[in-house]
């Protein structure tokens, strides 16, 4: 699990230096400059959402969807990779732990498949801790983003929150966090629903 141990800032430097190895260039920004100048061109291009992906479908533009995904691979590798990580460790620990209750041991004795004793019974309590965290790194998600768009220069929420913060836009950091607590509420609030569909013991209350 050593995807869960990179800083953010570190793994995202090293993919820039091998991107430029690779290909001998460095993929940063939203997109590339001659898309750039397509986008600002009101003649050819008309803004709807502010994103790329989606403006290009609706402008019919493909070269510019497909440049758009291309400068988002590498900032999305970075928090993926962080992120999925150590859910990963924290549901093979989970799951180790919930093999070792006596229920599962009495599921085992009664002759059922050792898939279905998983699948059914072992997976389902395994899950509860790892919905707990995955609902927190969700909302957290966003402190990440703020070092991972400005390694890329990708012009983004966590870069115009480290930029706001950088010329004290005092307005701008507090609406930042304010979105952010919301995130965690909202993310909180889908976890203990959750709770309920994965373990029937649990009710809402």
């Amino acid at each position: 699990m050593a995807g869960y141990s990179l800083p953010s800032f570190w793994l995202g430097l090293i993919l820039l230096s091998l991107t430029n190895i690779l290909t001998g260039s460095v993929i940063t920004g939203r997109v590339s400059s001659d898309i750039q100048n397509i986008v600002k061109n009101t003649q050819i291009w008309t803004r709807y959402t502010g994103l790329y992906t989606i403006d290009s479908i609706i402008n019919g533009r493909f070269d510019v969807f497909v440049d758009a995904l291309k400068h988002l691979i590498l900032p999305v590798t970075v928090i993926t990779t962080i992120n999925v990580a150590g859910i990963i460790r924290l549901m093979r620990s989970s799951m180790l732990e919930a093999l070792t209750k006596n229920y599962i041991i009495t599921a085992k004795a009664k002759g059922l498949k050792n898939t279905k004793v998983i699948n059914k019974h072992a997976r389902r309590n395994a899950l509860i801790p790892v919905i707990t965290v995955a609902g927190l790194m969700v909302a957290g998600m966003l402190s990440g983003l703020v070092i991972t768009e400005t390694v890329f220069a990708f012009e983004g929420v966590g870069q115009w929150a480290a930029q706001s913060a950088i010329q004290l836009d005092v307005a701008a950091v507090i609406g930042f966090t304010f979105f952010t607590g919301m995130l965690f509420v909202i993310s909180n609030l889908i976890v203990d629903v959750l709770y309920a569909y994965i373990d029937p013991r649990i009710r809402l209350g």
